[in-house]
């Protein structure tokens, strides 16, 4: 079995991205399919109830396909600057894209929101604020988007991190809740390990979870809900 960077499932195929090229396997673990249409391509996410699947590049890039079908739906470039590493999912309904980007600076992020009938961007969110860094975002079973990043200081060093709501009609952060920095520190590792699907592979190259023998699930709403009480 291949040693993969990430790996995503739903009831009907499961990929496994190395970097250079992603593969697509059934349901019974055959192999159906692979692509190498762009390099360092760590992660994947599905459409929720759809054979459908956004590929992010840390290169900066972003590739959609249709795993019914085994082709490419559309290839999206973000940025040629690289460093691309932040979170990404789409809507419990399926009908929009969520891609935290950083098209113009390695160290200042926005919220591009893209709709999924012909993978479009539509809009591009908290472009303005300098000090504040988007990690992941996280919906929950009822629909709520829990957002995870950190607020820098006036001399441009972290702060503290945070976790709010995103109020996706009003398309603003509301309930803004700090964090201590370790709390926002194993947070952070979890989701974005999360995101590979736990692989040994990613876990090597994770200091923050590596070490630990056990690793205590969390979530971003989890600790939103803590810090409010």
């Amino acid at each position: 079995m291949k040693k993969f960077w990430g790996v995503a499932k739903n009831e009907n195929f499961s990929v496994g991205c190395t970097g250079k090229t992603f593969f697509v396997y059934d349901s019974n673990g055959k192999e159906t399919a692979k692509f190498s249409d762009f390099p360092h391509a760590y992660k994947a996410v599905f459409m929720p109830n759809k054979n459908i699947i956004a590929v992010k590049s840390t290169e900066g890039s972003l590739g959609f396909y249709n795993l019914d079908t085994l082709s490419l739906i559309k290839f999206v470039t973000i940025t040629k600057i690289g460093a691309q590493d932040e979170g990404f999912t789409f809507s419990p309904d399926g009908k929009y894209f969520y891609n935290i980007e950083k098209p113009n600076d390695t160290t200042r992020t926005e919220l591009a929101v893209y709709e999924t009938e012909h993978f479009t961007k539509t809009e591009t969110l908290f472009a303005d604020n300098e000090k504040m860094v988007l990690d992941c975002l996280e919906f929950d079973e009822t629909g709520v988007c829990y957002v995870l990043g950190f607020m820098c200081g006036d001399t441009g060093v972290i702060a503290n991190g945070f976790t709010a709501i995103f109020d996706r009609k009003n398309k603003t952060l509301v309930d803004i809740r700090p964090h201590d920095l370790e709390t926002y520190d194993y947070l952070q590792a979890y989701k974005s390990r999360e995101l590979d699907g736990f692989t040994e592979k990613a876990l090597e190259f994770n200091p923050e979870l590596s070490d630990i023998e056990e690793i205590t699930k969390t979530s971003v709403k989890e600790e939103f809900d803590k810090s409010g009480k």
